[in-house]
């Protein structure tokens, strides 16, 4: 009986800790081995037309990790929030570096939209400020 007690015990004990690794494998940030400036983004690139781009956001990243825009051009980003997590769009001088612009909160199934004034030519860094693994940059060149 004591035997029969103790190999219970043991296989309780081992499938506590495969549903408690499964857990931490299923709650764990893939992206988090990645450089930050790699983005976690659907790797997409869009312009700024007409003074305005759109960014939409699903399953925890943006759908493109590069903005291109015009120096010295005023424009707007419209984040669309397509995700069950609130998100927002925010503009830095670099990673790390200055606030340019912080854009309000979309919540799920919400769109905001985020007013850029004109720019430098230069690269600059955004991001969730929800979820830093979730950036790119904008590339102002003429």
């Amino acid at each position: 009986m004591d035997l029969t007690r103790s190999a219970l015990r043991r296989a309780g004990l081992l499938s506590i800790a495969i549903a408690a690794t499964l857990a931490l494998a299923a709650c764990s940030d893939s992206s988090s081995s990645e450089p930050a400036d790699s983005g976690n983004a659907g790797g997409g690139t869009v312009s700024v037309t007409d003074g305005a781009v759109t960014i939409t956001t699903d399953d925890i990243a943006f759908d493109a990790n590069v903005i291109q825009a015009t120096p010295g051009q005023d424009f707007t980003v419209t984040l669309v929030n397509n995700d069950s997590a609130p998100h927002n769009w925010a503009l830095y001088t670099e990673e790390g570096g200055e606030t340019i612009v912080t854009g309000d909160v979309a919540d799920p199934g919400a769109t905001v939209t985020v007013d850029v004034s004109g720019l430098d030519e230069g690269t600059y860094y955004f991001k969730c400020d929800i979820h830093p693994e979730m950036n790119g940059s904008v590339e102002v060149s003429a």
